[in-house]
């Protein structure tokens, strides 16, 4: 069983109904953690995930949609006996700010391990036998990366994070099996969007079609409109979760 789980599906600026981003991976019990956006602990607890069966978390930057949960999970896996070590995968230039954030914490109970990539486009970041994440560069504001996941040696998905449309992406959605892609601005604000180092709808959807994917997922949606759940243009399937949305990808 293959399923994700979305914890926040907004961007830092966006509509109230959307909370910042987060996305967990469930692989049979095990919980691999995309990115931890303010608020996403609580919508973690609200969709009925165990916390205990957290592998790591893998963030993508520092921006605070995309880290400020980070010491809230932190604290309730040690009140709650975690006895793992809590893997946090992240680029080399975050460990500071991670550091910063778990300070925050009195008497911290969870043992954290820091790996800390490069920023090589292709770096292995992390291989347990049933999940095999790569990092790549996205094309951010702030220095940024992607991350391709294979699941089982049977399913192939890409998460973009923050970026602008960019080549390297372009490389490693090609015959994905599931691209999970931002979506920040409307379409008609390509400009706007990618000085801010983001992508629109148009952007992501272009990119699927062109890499022949056929689930597109849409998160990080910064504007108002209310979009279908789901649509298809041409053979992909477009889906646009809202919070505490679940999409399975593989059945057992």
């Amino acid at each position: 069983m293959v399923k994700l789980y979305f914890l926040g599906t907004g961007g830092w600026i966006g509509p109230a109904f959307r909370t910042y981003s987060s996305i967990a991976l469930k692989v049979d019990e095990n919980i691999y953690l995309f990115d931890a956006g303010e608020f996403s602990f609580k919508n973690f607890q609200k969709i009925g995930l165990n916390p205990l069966n957290i592998i790591a978390i893998f963030l993508t930057h520092t921006h605070g949609d995309h880290i400020l949960s980070l010491p809230t999970y932190a604290v309730n896996l040690g009140a709650l006996g975690y006895e793992r070590i809590l893997k946090i995968i992240a680029p080399k230039w975050a460990e500071e700010t991670i550091h910063s954030l778990l300070s925050l914490i009195t008497n911290l109970k969870v043992k954290v391990e820091i790996r800390s990539l490069e920023g090589c486009d292709g770096e292995l970041a992390f291989d347990n036998g049933e999940v095999k994440v790569w990092s790549y560069r996205a094309k951010h504001v702030e220095d940024s990366l992607m991350y391709k996941v294979r699941v089982k040696n049977k399913l192939t998905l890409v998460y973009t994070g923050d970026t602008a449309p960019n080549k390297v992406l372009e490389k490693i959605s090609r015959n994905a099996d599931v691209l999970i892609h931002e979506a920040t601005f409307m379409w008609g604000f390509e400009k706007i969007a990618h000085n801010a180092g983001h992508s629109t709808i148009r952007d992501a959807i272009e990119l699927a079609l062109k890499t022949n994917i056929k689930k597109l997922i849409l998160t990080h949606i910064g504007f108002m409109l209310k979009l279908p759940r789901s649509f298809k243009v041409g053979e992909t399937i477009v889906y646009v979760p809202g919070e505490l949305d679940v999409i399975d990808l593989l059945e057992s």
